[in-house]
């Protein structure tokens, strides 16, 4: 059965359940960002080492890295309904008692009970995304999709600025859970009139799906998601000292991505897995061009656009390669192991792109981390080669 013939024809229906599944997306994303900036405060009230509190951050992105393609395959022979509902309710749990917890080992506790629900909803809410869109929503869809995490960190980090000169932490954490919770729930209650077509075991397996090229887009991916957190991780530092001359500030540039992300959903409408390939080499080469004169020139106007246009094209790829995962499915192969083996790629290149990155900026200085950058991007550009050339398919699921 195809999401065409679910079981809510209506287009306003089908409109507001996608709505409501990116804002539920962006608020998942939002809970792995939300430790960041409360770092100090567990240090100074809640005893926590620097280190410590860096594994509390890293957690869910951790889960992410080891278990995200066999969560796919779970996914599938439990449910993609139940696995969403799963997943919803483990992130408040955890998400509440993250609030109210004062020992580490509680806090620990807490936010491994996110995990669980982060990693289940990372994999799940995407894939409920391809079963109800239309064919041709599913491209611009996921191409917005692609952008929920750092759009998340966005959401944490202005909420964090607006409550806590005036609420307390544990306020802050309780509220960004309970916003999640919400969208969770209205979109949930949405999904019920959708036939999502994932019976236990109806869908392919690990085998069936993991075909050459699905296997490339997640390398590809992987490398997207090194150059990417590898930028935003060190651009503030680089900011605040020989970028001084950048005419923004870092987050600045960090917010330009969401044009990206606009910028491919309407590219991709239409499209097929080949053209999607090619917008992905597109932001990949512009990324590479970038990546060096944005650590390197003196030019305050041009190093500035640089970096602005290496931030863009990233989500031009990142955009393209999630709007193409369904069309590169083999037919009888799951969806939802190939988020899986995508989100997997992607949660190893976060943990282990920015300290391999920082070991290049220490022994090569910025320059060396611009062309870093741009190796990784060309890498990356490799990978998407092969499926530039495919022939145009059905999406599946």
């Amino acid at each position: 059965m195809t999401a065409d013939s679910a079981a809510i024809p209506d287009r306003s229906a089908r409109l507001a359940a996608i709505v409501l599944i990116l804002l539920a997306g962006v608020l998942t994303g939002a809970q792995l960002g939300k430790i960041a900036p409360l770092i100090p405060w567990y240090q100074a009230e809640l005893g926590l080492s620097l280190v410590a509190s860096g594994w509390l951050a890293a957690i869910l992105g951790i889960f992410i890295a080891v278990a995200a393609l066999p969560a796919g395959w779970a996914i599938d022979r439990l449910g993609l309904a139940r696995s969403i509902q799963i997943g919803a309710v483990a992130l408040a749990i955890g998400g509440i008692a993250l609030s109210a917890s004062a020992s580490p080992a509680a806090i620990f506790a807490a936010r491994l009970v996110e995990a669980i629900g982060y990693l289940a909803l990372c994999v799940g809410l995407p894939a409920a995304l391809n079963a109800i869109s239309p064919v041709n929503w599913k491209g611009p869809v996921l191409a917005i999709w692609s952008g929920f995490v750092p759009l998340g960190f966005a959401t944490s980090d202005f909420l964090a600025a607006s409550m806590l000169p005036a609420a307390t932490p544990p306020g802050f954490l309780l509220t960004i859970v309970l916003v999640f919770a919400v969208f969770a729930t209205a979109a949930l209650i949405l999904l019920r009139g959708f036939d999502l077509n994932v019976s236990a075991g109806a869908a392919g397996g690990i085998r069936q799906t993991l075909s050459r090229e699905v296997v490339l887009l997640a390398v590809s991916f992987g490398a997207f998601v090194v150059l990417s957190v590898s930028m935003f991780t060190f651009l503030p530092s680089f900011v605040a000292g020989e970028g001084a001359h950048y005419l923004v500030s870092a987050g600045a540039v960090a917010l330009s991505v969401p044009l990206g992300n606009v910028a491919a959903s309407v590219l991709v409408r239409g499209k097929g897995p080949a053209q999607m390939a090619r917008l992905a080499i597109f932001g990949f080469a512009i990324s590479a061009l970038t990546a060096v004169p944005a650590f390197t020139l003196a030019s305050p106007l041009l190093a500035t656009l640089s970096a602005l246009l290496l931030a863009i094209s990233g989500a031009l790829v990142a955009s393209a390669q999630f709007a193409a995962i369904p069309f590169l499915t083999p037919r009888g192969g799951s969806v939802s192991v190939a988020f899986g083996l995508v989100a997997q790629a992607g949660g190893i290149g976060t943990v282990f792109g920015p300290p391999l990155a920082a070991a290049v900026a220490e022994s090569f200085g910025w320059a060396g981390f611009g062309w870093f950058l741009a190796a990784t991007a060309l890498v990356g550009l490799a990978c998407m080669l092969p499926i530039a050339g495919r022939r145009t398919l059905s999406a599946a699921g």
